[in-house]
């Protein structure tokens, strides 16, 4: 009987094992190097702000934005331009996305619009980079 558990036991650890990997690989990286030119939903400049750190003195913060996203495993940071479509590579780091935790993982494999350098230095500190 003590055979059969550490037959199961060892049965699940190596499928857990092959199902994270195939997990992990199940979103191939893209082949252009291109983000998608989808462009987000933005807020017209009469409506206020919401976001934490927007300007209260009704100065308009820069129209530009960065996007990050998920490249061959590793967070892409691209400048966007007025319009909120990606258009230039900053810079490619070091954080492997599939290490993050799952939000933040699914969060990156979509696309994530950060729309002042203060959000995106703070959001990569806290991943690590």
């Amino acid at each position: 009987m003590r055979k059969l558990w550490y037959f199961l036991f060892y049965g699940l650890c190596a499928f857990t094992i092959a199902f994270s990997l195939y997990w992990m690989a199940a979103v191939p990286p893209r082949q252009d190097g291109q983000p998608p030119a989808e462009s987000p939903s933005r807020e017209t400049s009469s409506s206020p702000s919401l976001r934490a750190g927007a300007a209260v003195s009704g100065v308009e913060e820069e129209a530009e934005g960065y996007y990050l996203c998920d490249e061959g495993g590793r967070l892409s940071v691209y400048r966007c331009d007025a319009a909120g479509t990606p258009r230039a590579l900053l810079e490619r780091t070091d954080i492997y996305v599939n290490l993050l935790p799952e939000a933040d993982a699914l969060r990156f494999k979509s696309g994530y619009y950060v729309w002042s350098r203060q959000e995106l230095e703070t959001l990569l500190e806290d991943l690590g980079a």
